[in-house]
């Protein structure tokens, strides 16, 4: 995914891509609109041009691509700027940073060598030494090995190319979460954090920020022309000198509109002070000095860098060497692609005449071994002629022996028919008695079946005759019981009319003994005798003769009480004479025994 890049705001395209791939959640290269609106706006506010067009407005879908944001934010933000206008970029890239920082760095990191803030000044070198016009954003390897490189001199280390290479082979370009990564846990070990923290900002500086040279110089003033200490900035597009090497108080600066000039001057002051020149403009000349003749020398030259640069229309010093150094690789890259290719050829072309040299020495050997099959099939062949006139000869001897001995099958097999016409009439013989025998063995199985049918018959009729005596033994068993039962109760009442006859009341003669041939009822033997029913009937009758007739009979004669009545009333009579009885005799106790 690519999309073409302003030079000038290249940097600020970056960072826009980091926060926009933070907000693709999904990683399908779309982020929502309404998003990209609240980021719209925070980018617009930090670089003083709130977005004349919404977001919304603007886009149809409801998902953006980055390429379509990016001629978004460049025609809305970056054209939008006023020629007076000299925003803050900075805090562009602050926005992109919080967002996409958030995404991928851990607050709880391990080896958190680099502070957030320095972490952020990597992002910032990152996204200045990116490839351009290529997204997904990566840097390239070299271009890796260049900062590390740098830092590591920065940190006042010792370069090891051996060991970059080692982790390196594998990885053609790194991302900017890769790199913070490498720093942190590579480049990091052994040596304090402030040291590699001071490390990250001197190259800040140098690569972010576009500070050409920055040291301590004399300036001569130009109403009082006393020297005095300034501490210098150089920068592609202006010389800032301030008091002191913080850079809080800001004394003047030197702007670059046009080309400068710059000349050495001899040692002409009383100081002894190593001068240099520098023109701005045709009536504005700045004399400064420095410590000493390198010092100066070098000064001199950074100054001059700085004037060649202006010459060629560029803004950064720092992306003219990135970009020397990227056509420098490519040209590399190039030429080694075309060596690889030269030897590729080349190697193809020796294995292709390998090829041909080893397809000629195979067909050399395959012809010399064929030669050789040809001579031995050659000996093979006369001696195969040898041994079929010698099997001729014995063939002929054969058919001889054949054909005495086709007469002596023929005698055989005459033979051997008569055998087996007597064979075949024995076989007929023996089939028809194993006809026979089948025929007496299916009656014999008929009548074994017929015997086993009639056993399991008897069998049955057996099982059913044991259940029945069975049955009838259990039923003696209980009418024995029973027998024993009535008996043991006889005992019982002869017993108790025994001990009755013995008792005698007394003051009596004689005990007062029921009348014989008691009746007997469903209850057992009755209370009084036949002629005490009659007395008691009799009475029943006569109660029933003074009860005045019903309206209802008109014959006369009373309807007797229902059967249920009737038995009550009876029963009540019965026990009231029975009372009577027992009240007189004394035995009711024995008779309610009974």
């Amino acid at each position: 995914m690519s999309t073409p890049s302003d030079p000038d705001r290249e940097d600020q395209l970056n960072a826009l891509w980091h926060a926009f791939h933070a907000l693709d959640e999904k990683r399908e290269g779309t982020v929502q609109k309404s998003k990209l609106k609240v980021l719209t706006h925070s980018l617009g506010t930090v670089v003083y041009t709130p977005p004349m067009e919404d977001v919304e407005k603007h886009f149809g879908d409801q998902t953006v691509t980055f390429q379509a944001y990016a001629d978004f934010v460049k025609s809305v933000i970056f054209q939008g700027l006023s020629e007076n206008s000299i925003p803050d970029w900075s805090r562009f890239d602050q926005v992109c940073w919080q967002i996409c920082s958030g995404k991928h760095l851990s607050k709880d990191r391990r080896e958190k060598t680099l502070t957030d803030n320095h972490a952020f000044q990597v992002w910032q070198m990152f996204n200045r030494l990116a490839e351009p016009d290529r997204y997904p954003l990566v840097m390239d390897i070299e271009e890796v090995q260049f900062l590390l490189q740098k830092l590591v001199g920065a940190m006042g280390g010792q370069w090891a190319e051996a060991d970059f290479h080692h982790f390196s082979d594998s990885l053609p370009t790194m991302s900017v979460w890769q790199l913070i990564a490498c720093i942190e846990t590579r480049y990091s070990e052994g040596i304090e954090p402030e040291t590699v923290c001071e490390a990250v900002t001197e190259l800040h500086k140098e690569l972010v920020l576009d500070v050409v040279k920055e040291g301590l110089m004399s300036k001569k003033g130009h109403v009082r022309t006393n020297w005095k200490e300034r501490w210098f900035v150089l920068k592609p597009c202006s010389l800032v000198y301030y008091t002191s090497k913080d850079q809080k108080d800001k004394k003047g600066e030197i702007l670059n509109p046009t080309p400068w000039k710059v000349e050495l001057l001899g040692e002409k002051s009383r100081e002894g002070k190593q001068r240099l020149l520098l023109t701005a403009k045709a009536n504005m000349s700045y004399e400064m000095a420095a410590s000493d003749l390198r010092s100066r020398q070098a000064w001199i030259t950074a100054i001059q860098s700085v004037i060649d640069l202006s010459k060629t229309g560029c803004s950064s010093l720092v992306k003219k060497h990135a970009q020397k150094r990227r056509e420098m690789r490519e040209k590399r890259r190039a030429e080694e692609m075309k060596e690889k290719e030269r030897k590729r050829k080349d190697s193809e072309l020796m294995e292709e005449q390998r090829q041909k040299l080893e397809e000629e020495k195979q067909a050399r050997s395959e012809a010399e071994a064929r030669l050789a099959q040809e001579t031995v099939l050659r000996e093979e062949e006369e001696q195969m002629r040898r041994e079929l006139e010698e099997m001729n000869r014995q063939l002929e001897k054969l058919l001889d022996e054949e054909r005495q001995a086709k007469k002596d099958e023929e005698i055989v097999r005459a033979l051997q028919a008569k055998l087996l016409q007597e064979e075949f009439e024995r076989r007929e013989q023996l089939e028809k008695l194993k006809a026979d025998q089948d025929k007496l063995l299916e009656d014999e199985r008929k009548q074994r079946q017929e015997l086993e049918q009639q056993w399991r018959e008897e069998q049955q009729r057996l099982e059913q005759l044991q259940q029945e005596r069975e049955a009838a033994d259990q039923q003696l068993k209980e009418a024995s019981q029973k027998l024993q039962d009535a008996e043991e109760k006889h005992k019982k009442m002869m017993a108790a009319v025994e001990e009755r006859k013995r008792w005698k009341a007394p003051g009596l003669a004689r005990p007062i003994q029921p009348t014989a041939r008691p009746l007997i009822t469903h209850r057992g033997l009755g209370a009084f005798t036949q002629g005490e029913f009659e007395i008691q009937k009799q009475k029943k009758l006569f109660s029933e003769d003074s009860e005045p007739h019903s309206e209802e009979g008109g014959t006369g004669e009373s309807k007797p009480p229902e059967g249920g009545e009737q038995d009550e009333v009876f029963d009540d009579e019965v026990k009231e004479k029975k009372e009577e009885r027992l009240s007189d005799e004394g035995i009711g106790e024995e008779v309610k025994e009974d």
